[in-house]
């Protein structure tokens, strides 16, 4: 018999407002679409997260941990560098983003 362990992660996802609120900007709405761009182009550049989810009927949510890294490296990311790497930084930004704290 083989043990499984597992280990539970939510996923925290926050609308358009909620994502101005916790990095300050009153209209995050365009640099929300810079993101949205970034994240089409490179398809799995946040795996295993996705970046963000369009709910019918409703508005688009946005993962907190993807859009933060993109927030604070976006100069470099929308340059094309490629010495980023989003699952190296994802131990870090869980610390600082505090996860399940919002």
């Amino acid at each position: 018999m083989e043990m499984v362990s597992i280990k539970t992660k939510t996923q925290q996802w926050a609308f358009a407002k909620d994502i101005g609120r916790i990095m300050g900007y009153k209209q995050p709405s365009l640099l929300l679409k810079r993101f949205r761009e970034f994240a089409d182009q490179n398809p799995n550049y946040f795996a295993p997260h996705k970046p963000y989810l369009k709910l019918e009927g409703m508005d688009t949510v946005y993962d907190i941990l993807c859009f933060a890294f993109y927030f604070e490296n976006r100069d470099l990311l929308d340059a094309g560098t490629r010495s980023l790497n989003f699952k190296k930084d994802l131990p870090r930004l869980r610390e600082v983003y505090k996860e399940n704290e919002y």
